[in-house]
């Protein structure tokens, strides 16, 4: 039985349970949140100067910046794209070997380099691939987002949730080598892949029409803005009897009239020549319903005719990357036009009605823009930081100044590591200067390819830990460790502790749920006497493993889109695999790592 809390207790469970809903409902950008948890750490006296900026020289954190930099340096040279589409090449007209071969080649990239970099450059290889094997992009881009996820689980720098867990478990005194996970990890994966094979024929909807405009252009509804002209039959007519919505399947979230802005009482209101509408609607049936009524888009209204009569004009989607500079600014701010010679012709954003004009809406990590302009353009587009390009343009080895160290660095930096030669943090520190002192990321883009959000969230929390060890809590909950292991078994502790963990990833950040968990699973294992690794080794799997949100895992965030996917179908695809992984690893783990 729990005893009484003490007043840091409760300051300590009321900031833990503030950040958590505060995580989950997104009341401010995950970093800040973070940040905030620290601040009222350190005033509420529940962790020291000193201790509040630990996790800033933490050999993690340094570790994660490093592994940015040479994953960057790596993702330059196009060998993932060129390699994988090799791979599928080499499949022989097989779907389900051209799928398994590529989703394979992402679990082994997964497994080096950052996955979210790995799920970005093949996006738009899994599109490809969708469209020549004539299946809808909903049936690879989960599986794309599962496949890097699971195989990033396969090594200790596979995830930046690995290099946390691993370091709390170092400073506890545990070594865990390069490739210890690989025991468990391999067969996670391929169980995993076994999986995909089967949910794509019977669970994975066909959300993405594999033929017409939308071939190409697939994503669900874009916020837009379409303006009356004189002749358009829509000028005079009472918008109520127009019927927009069953024509066109176009909603229309507000009429704008010389400025003003009508949301109320549309159905009454009579269209006039010049009205503007905001709508949110398909790209394909927004053509039909430009051809139809003879509106004006974005485009029409804003670009000059040599520049509309252009045949080297292309439309083309493009995702806000999770590094970009772009987050926070509006297009208008941003001055998009002027400063890539392409104008965005509609938005999209995961989960969120958006009711104000394009180029004023705020732009969010993995907005979705349709952008319209030169292919010239487009291809520079493809080589900026800011962007994911959604559609393939290049799959040619990017000879960059010394390609071949970019290539072999990372391979370099693990060999150093799992043979003991220097520590991880030290390998990735020294490959990470190498390729800023040899040009191959010169310091400017070095600094844009680290992920400051994920740098902040991880430092900021870390001395959470040690608000943790202030109020004793590993040894208040020695009572439940107790009773819960003598009712359900060692293993059944596992099994528990793994389950809560895979849970709490899902709606939490997958960073501070290993923060959070490690330190309690290696009291776990002291309270009972037992070896903390299979406790280490639960923690570390389960806190890496999200598939049931989109927004458990930055990876689904990034395939939530061009999958063209509803919320439901993470749950109807991820909660099998969760309890399939789930069982495997509950079960394996004291196999492999003994209690």
């Amino acid at each position: 039985m729990l005893p009484m809390p003490d007043t840091q207790s409760i300051i300590f469970f009321t900031i833990l349970i503030l950040s958590i809903i505060a995580f989950i409902r997104e009341w401010f950008p995950i970093e800040v949140t973070s940040l905030l948890v620290l601040a009222a750490l350190l005033l509420s006296g529940l962790i020291d100067k000193h201790q509040a900026i630990s996790g800033f020289s933490n050999k993690a954190v340094i570790t994660i910046g490093a592994m940015f930099i040479l994953s960057h340096a790596f993702t330059k040279t196009g060998f993932i794209r060129v390699f994988t589409i090799w791979l599928e090449n080499n499949g022989r007209g097989r779907n389900w070997l051209v799928t398994t071969l590529f989703l394979l080649s992402v679990s082994i990239f997964s497994a080096f380099i950052n996955n979210t970099a790995t799920v970005a450059i093949l996006i738009p290889v899994a599109t490809d691939l969708s469209h020549r094997l004539k299946i809808s992009a909903s049936k690879i881009m989960i599986p794309l987002s599962f496949a890097a996820i699971v195989g990033g689980t396969c090594t200790v720098i596979g995830t930046s949730t690995n290099l946390i867990v691993n370091d709390i478990a170092f400073e506890a005194g545990f070594h865990i080598g390069v490739f210890e996970l690989s025991k468990l990890g391999v067969i996670l994966v391929v169980a995993t892949l076994l999986y995909i094979l089967a949910a794509q024929k019977w669970i994975l909807p066909s959300r993405v029409p594999v033929s017409g405009l939308t071939k190409k252009y697939h994503l669900g509804t874009y916020l837009t803005e379409v303006k009356i002209p004189q002749d358009s039959p829509l000028n005079g007519r009472k918008f109520m009897d127009l019927k927009l919505g069953q024509t066109y399947e176009l909603t229309v979230l507000e009429i704008i009239r010389h400025g003003n802005h009508i949301t109320t009482n549309m159905r009454n209101i009579v269209l006039k020549e010049n009205d503007i509408l905001l709508v949110q609607c398909s790209v394909d049936k927004l053509q039909i319903f430009r051809a139809e009524q003879k509106v004006l888009l974005l485009t029409d209204i804003k670009m000059d005719d040599n520049e509309l009569a252009d045949n080297e004009n292309i439309l083309m989607e493009a995702m806000i990357s999770p590094n970009s500079s772009l987050a926070g600014s509006s297009l208008m701010e941003v001055d998009f036009r002027r400063r890539y010679g392409l104008f965005v012709l509609a938005l999209r954003r995961y989960r969120e009605l958006m009711r104000t004009k394009v180029a004023h809406v705020k732009l969010k990590h993995f907005d979705t823009l349709l952008i319209f302009g030169s292919r010239t353009r487009m291809a520079a587009l493809n080589t900026d930081p800011n962007f994911i390009i959604l559609e393939e343009l290049d799959t040619k080895l990017h000879k960059i100044k010394y390609w071949w160290l970019a290539v072999a660095i990372i391979p370099i930096v693990v060999g150093v590591a799992a043979l003991n030669i220097l520590s991880i943090m030290e390998a990735s520190l020294l490959g990470a200067i190498l390729v800023m002192a040899t040009g191959i990321v010169p310091s400017q883009e070095a600094y844009k390819s680290i992920n400051w959000t994920v740098i902040f969230l991880i430092a900021a929390l870390i001395p959470l830990g040690d608000a943790m060890e202030t109020i004793h809590l590993s040894e208040r909950i020695g009572g439940i460790i107790t009773t819960a292991s003598s009712q359900f078994g060692h293993v059944g502790l596992i099994g528990i502790l793994f389950f809560i963990t895979m849970l709490m990833t899902s709606f939490l950040s997958h960073t501070a749920t290993a923060i959070i968990m490690t330190p309690l699973a290696i009291k776990s294992a002291g309270v009972l006497g037992l070896d903390p690794m299979p406790f280490i080794m639960t923690i570390m799997f389960a806190a890496s493993l999200s598939f049931m949100t989109p927004n458990g895992y930055q990876t689904n965030t990034m395939v939530f889109s061009p999958g063209g996917y509803r919320y439901m179908d993470f749950m109807r695809a991820g909660i099998p695999l969760h309890i399939i992984l789930g069982i495997i690893g509950v079960i394996l783990i004291p196999v492999i790592w003994p209690l």
